[in-house]
């Protein structure tokens, strides 16, 4: 034998056969198989997907099996479909097996994929048969349900905090505050505070912090005050919340509210009150401490003052008003300043507008 002889391999036309045929079939075989076992895997979360995909497994068979015994009709059939189509004289198409594996194959998952779309209710065939495969297939899919709530969560919060930020004005230093007291008091948007109460805040709890916050929102530099004040009382202050409004800032105290005072004072005789020196002269102004002594006066002898008379001493008429259209009125028991101290003694009554919740005087019976 010279070198130049080729050499003779053993079963070389078995090799090139399974190379050429049976290699391409098992590969199709095995993609087919493998995406009716995904389907059905997930027949719990898709419903119409693998409907469509059998339904055209199923045309295809049917236009197979038409080309096979009706090779004319189908020739006819494809030509008007605009494809040109000859017949083959290399005998009937049903023989040949390369229709067979490929109608077998459409046939099977075909067949198998609409007995797996019946038992989607159970999970498919492979999971209504096999419970490790159940579970596994449980924990996944909610794993992934548990994942997409989650998410549709996280872009409704960033939705809702988009809308908040963008009515936030950036002029407006109060608007930057880190904390609630800090917003509130400096005059923060409604959208600011709403925005700290997304992010985690809260009304402090207690009767005194909470009355001190709506007092602050209520006298507050803004005129979003008002919504301010009622999106504290969604939040949990008592909108009834019996109050000692001491002021220690002069612009917060009105005209009116200097005149109140005063004549509050006059009428119960605060100035002999000896135990009132200690409150009434201790800012070094006159107007806050004439009111200081008054509303500390107010709640020794009534328990406080109320938000509605807070603003109607102050002469804030928006405020009463949007309070009296909320169904807000001042307390059933009168608010009054009393004192009796060594043989000494003075008493002063304040009377509001019963239609309106206004101011009207001061009586000392």
């Amino acid at each position: 034998m010279s070198t130049s002889d080729p050499v003779q391999v053993p079963l070389d036309g078995l090799y090139r056969f399974i190379r050429d045929h049976l290699a391409f079939i098992n590969a199709v075989v095995a993609a087919s198989v493998s995406a009716v076992g995904l389907l059905d895997f997930l027949a719990p979360t898709f419903s119409v997907l693998p409907k469509v995909i059998y339904s055209a497994t199923a045309v295809l068979a049917c236009v197979m099996l038409i080309s096979a015994l009706a090779p004319a009709l189908a020739a006819r059939l494809i030509s008007a479909m605009g494809f040109g189509a000859r017949l083959s004289a290399s005998g009937p198409l049903w023989r040949r097996p390369a229709w067979q594996v490929a109608v077998a194959m459409l046939l099977g998952v075909t067949v198998m994929g609409f007995v797996s779309v019946a038992k989607a209710s159970q999970g498919g065939i492979i999971a209504s048969n096999v419970p490790a495969v159940r579970s596994l297939q449980e924990s996944l899919l909610g794993l992934r349900q548990g994942v997409a709530d989650i998410g549709r969560g996280v872009d409704a919060a960033n939705g809702k905090l988009d809308k908040l930020a963008a009515v936030i004005d950036p002029a407006n230093a109060a608007d930057r505050c880190a904390d609630l007291s800090c917003a509130v008091s400096n005059g923060a948007s409604l959208g600011a505070v709403r925005n700290l109460f997304a992010k985690g805040a809260q009304v402090p709890g207690d009767p005194v912090s909470n009355g001190a916050l709506l007092i602050e929102a209520a006298l507050a530099p803004s005129e979003g005050r008002f919504e301010v004040v009622e999106l504290l009382t969604q939040k949990g202050i008592d909108r009834d919340l019996m109050l000692l409004p001491t002021l220690h800032d002069p612009a917060k105290l009105t005209k009116q509210g200097a005149l109140v005072a005063k004549e509050i004072g006059d009428a119960a005789n605060l100035a002999g009150n000896p135990t009132a020196s200690f409150i009434y002269a201790s800012s070094g102004n006159k107007g806050l401490d004439a009111w200081n002594a008054a509303v500390g006066c107010f709640k020794r002898t009534s328990g406080g003052v109320s938000l509605i008379e807070l603003a109607s001493l102050l002469g804030d008429s928006d405020l009463v008003a949007r309070l009296r259209a909320r169904g807000v009125t001042p307390p059933s028991r009168p608010l009054s300043c009393k004192w009796r101290v060594a043989g000494k003694s003075g008493f002063a009554r304040v009377r509001f507008d019963p239609s309106s919740g206004k101011y009207i005087g001061v009586s000392t019976s």
